[in-house]
């Protein structure tokens, strides 16, 4: 089971340029800063149509949201989930692209959230 204290690692070894992006002093707060920036970094890949990139972050959030502990799930449905959902209200022609890339596993998060 993947921790919480171990987020970051794993981004930083999938995705080596969030590594001095992601610098803190308290380790308690390493994972909540790491998936803010691998959101945001996942949602620019999304509105630069680099869907490549994207579905490297999808498969990356998916292995963290089916392996890790209570608290990973909780941020990537909260954090990663939520801000993935900007980009999908944007067109239908992006809702489907999105969904044509993400695993089922967060897609069904994903529809969760929307209701």
């Amino acid at each position: 089971m993947i921790t919480q204290y171990e987020v970051p690692y794993f981004l930083r070894k999938v995705f080596p340029e969030l590594e001095l992006d992601m610098y803190t002093s308290k380790p308690s707060l390493a994972m909540y800063i790491a998936m803010n920036y691998f959101s945001d970094y996942t949602k620019h890949a999304l509105e630069d149509h680099n869907f490549n990139q994207a579905k490297k972050c999808f498969t990356l959030a998916e292995n963290l949201y089916l392996n890790g502990d209570r608290m990973v799930r909780l941020l990537i449905e909260n954090s990663f989930i939520y801000t993935i959902t900007s980009v999908m209200s944007h067109s239908r022609n992006d809702m489907f692209m999105v969904k044509s890339i993400m695993p089922d596993t967060l897609y069904k998060v994903y529809r969760k959230q929307a209701g």
